[in-house]
């Protein structure tokens, strides 16, 4: 008799569709418990008021996840369930903030894949194709600083020189206005992968002298592609991705998102890291949005150092314009320990107003990984 084993989540039914094939699998997928927290102390200041939180490092968040994997022949069979679990997110905090800030569960993976000397074949809640494709980042400060500026401080308020909100730019002849306050989020992002993570299904192909395509579809009638490159040629380090997503009806504002990043690590630790990203509105009748990215860094035994710029034009609407510079260290004394600090200024350029105040966020912290 044929016992079943029932290690982990999905081992029942690889095996049983091997016994029914008459093969006797050893049935020894096991899980493998990992996570990380990442916690730390920020300033801003909105050129009003200052403020200090404690709070989750939304660069790289707290979260904790279940994976496992086994070899069946030439079929790799394995499975990633991951839970982000946040208090007082980084993006999401706001100056007089008289509390601990919410607490969120935030499902990012219920993935099962098949890697076969076909490609990978992956079904559930996962990245698309295209989702990290303008994050492409071997500085060693992306627990920090990457290209995606919102993670510290997205939610803090432009100002005015008097102190008051700055005011959105929308018709104030329109009977439905109400004025709403931009934030540092709603007028800059890195453009990438709209579709993020999604219940989808995905295939990837095998790889090819470092190049790999892939391809998704997801509920909605929404899909993207992508390349994906990395490689090392004479001690340098060299990676790149390039993706294009349809949203279809998940973005009613949107007819499409393309862009991309490269990276670059030299064997004697210098760096250089470029993204670009463009997000359509042709339906719209209004110009797109455009994203630019750079960091140069230097990495040297257990540090590094990068300093970033960054800039997006006409996401809110046309004629506003943000953009940052930013200055990164992190230090990793031990394999699962990263302690790092990091310090940002934000600009606005709003075409027909005086232009907000510079925000400037401070951070220092550490992300411990088990």
């Amino acid at each position: 008799m044929k016992q079943v084993c029932a290690k982990t989540l999905l081992v029942g039914a690889v095996c049983a569709a091997m016994l029914f094939a008459g093969i006797n699998p050893a049935c020894a997928l096991e899980a493998k418990v990992s996570g990380q927290i990442n916690q730390m102390v920020m300033y801003a200041d909105d050129g009003d008021q200052s403020d200090v939180f404690i709070t989750d490092n939304d660069a790289s968040s707290t979260r904790v996840r279940i994976t496992g994997s086994e070899q069946f022949g030439q079929v790799k069979a394995g499975m990633q369930f991951e839970i982000e679990a946040q208090r007082n997110a980084s993006n999401a905090v706001f100056i007089d903030q008289d509390d601990d800030g919410d607490f969120e569960w935030n499902d990012r993976w219920f993935n099962v894949y098949f890697d076969t000397r076909f490609g990978k074949f992956e079904i559930g809640k996962g990245d698309t194709a295209s989702n990290g494709t303008l994050e492409v980042d071997l500085s060693g400060t992306a627990v920090v600083t990457y290209s995606d500026i919102n993670t510290t401080g997205g939610s803090l308020i432009w100002k005015n020189d008097n102190g008051a909100e700055f005011l959105d730019i929308a018709d104030p002849t329109d009977p439905d206005y109400e004025p709403e306050y931009l934030t540092i989020s709603d007028t800059r992002s890195n453009l990438d992968g709209i579709l993020s993570r999604s219940e989808r299904i995905r295939y990837n192909t095998p790889n090819f002298a470092g190049f790999t395509l892939a391809t998704s579809a997801a509920n909605g009638g929404a899909w993207d592609a992508a390349l994906w490159y990395a490689g090392e040629f004479s001690g340098n380090k060299l990676a790149a991705a390039f993706g294009y997503a349809n949203p279809q009806g998940r973005a009613d504002t949107t007819d499409g998102q393309w862009g991309g990043s490269v990276s670059w690590l030299m064997p004697f630790g210098l760096n250089l890291t470029v993204a670009y990203g463009q997000r359509d509105y042709e339906a719209s009748g209004r110009d797109e949005a455009v994203t630019y990215y750079g960091k140069l860094g230097y990495t040297f035994d257990i540090h590094a150092f990068s300093i970033e710029y960054g800039e997006t034009t006409d996401l809110f609407a046309e004629g506003v314009d943000s953009s940052n510079y930013g200055a990164a260290y992190v230090v990793k004394p031990w394999k699962p320990i990263e302690l790092y600090a990091a310090y940002r200024i934000y600009m606005a350029d709003v075409d027909g107003f005086d232009d907000p105040d510079d925000i400037h966020v401070a951070v220092a912290g550490t992300r411990i990984k088990f």
